[in-house]
């Protein structure tokens, strides 16, 4: 369906199948941007709530104790067995003596 020249969302979804698809989401701030679009297709807003329950989502997943020690993952950001952080895209410090 299209109105005012753009794509509707034609198959409504609820706040709780918005949530469960934002946590299929590889990071938290994936997570977010999915769950924001999902709402605003569906003519509702945000809330504090919904973003506390998408982080405590994803702290559990990543595990309390590494959260403590390095915030939310992305997922260009790597944590190697010696505890050294490195973005995907620059590992040429692998190759280090």
């Amino acid at each position: 369906m299209i109105k005012n020249g753009k794509k509707q969302n034609v198959v409504p979804t609820t706040r709780k199948q918005n949530l469960g698809a934002a946590m299929t989401c590889e990071t938290y701030n994936e997570a977010v941007l999915l769950f924001r679009r999902l709402q605003y297709a569906n003519n509702m807003g945000t809330g504090e709530n919904d973003f506390f329950e998408l982080e405590q989502h994803f702290i559990n997943k990543q595990g309390v104790s590494d959260y403590v020690y390095n915030g939310l993952r992305s997922s260009d950001r790597q944590v190697d067995m010696n505890g050294d952080v490195y973005v995907r895209e620059d590992e040429d410090y692998l190759d280090r003596d």
